[in-house]
């Protein structure tokens, strides 16, 4: 039963944590939680790629705001001292602090926030709808998990003669439903939608 029903837990960085099983065989079932916030959602294994894939996720915005912080107080440093009066040591002085404090604060969210994540993603629209932690809660726990999984789906894809319009629709009705339910943007689902669209009867 144990190799029926693949589980892993993760704790990320940020105090999220993450659970995913492999249920019945033939669905994932993942969820998250982070303080109040929850997340949870199922995915039929049949509408994944049958290999997983290794990616950096790089927290930019956090970049972003470090370097613009510190852009902008230097900026503030070089120009206010000629227009300032005699409390120039003063203003200069809380401006450095607050720049400092600021960029050295974004770029800790940074590093934090930047990792090496495993991703399953949909079978034909490649849209990314399982995120795991490279190395969390071990590599060696996760590989094992994502090997478990992967061959599931390779024996039930090489049991199953489904058409592949039926998997074209399925994949579509579990995207639509993971928009409505905020798991996917409507854009992304949108542009999912239209690559399967393209799909039916191509192989007729």
């Amino acid at each position: 039963m144990a190799d029926e029903m693949p589980l892993i837990k993760q704790s990320g960085a940020s105090g999220m944590e993450i659970q995913v099983r492999l249920f019945d065989g033939r669905e994932l079932q993942y969820a998250a939680r982070s303080g109040k916030s929850k997340q949870s959602y199922s995915i039929d294994i049949l509408s994944l790629q049958d290999k997983s894939k290794n990616v950096y996720m790089i927290a930019w915005n956090w970049l972003a705001i470090a370097v613009a912080t510190f852009l902008l107080m230097l900026g503030l440093l070089v120009i206010l001292p000629p227009v300032l009066g005699e409390n120039k040591n003063l203003v200069l002085g809380l401006i450095l602090l607050v720049g400092t404090v600021v960029s050295i604060f974004s770029l800790i969210r940074f590093f934090k926030n930047t990792s090496r994540r495993c991703i399953f993603y949909t079978r034909k629209a490649a849209v990314p709808v399982i995120s795991l932690y490279a190395n969390k809660p071990s590599a060696k726990a996760l590989q094992a998990f994502v090997d478990k999984v992967e061959q599931r789906i390779k024996k039930i894809r090489s049991h199953l003669n489904i058409d592949e319009d039926k998997q074209l629709t399925g994949e579509m009705k579990m995207l639509r439903r993971l928009s409505d339910s905020g798991v996917i943007s409507k854009k992304d689902y949108e542009a999912a939608r239209a690559v399967l669209l393209s799909g039916f009867g191509s192989k007729r």
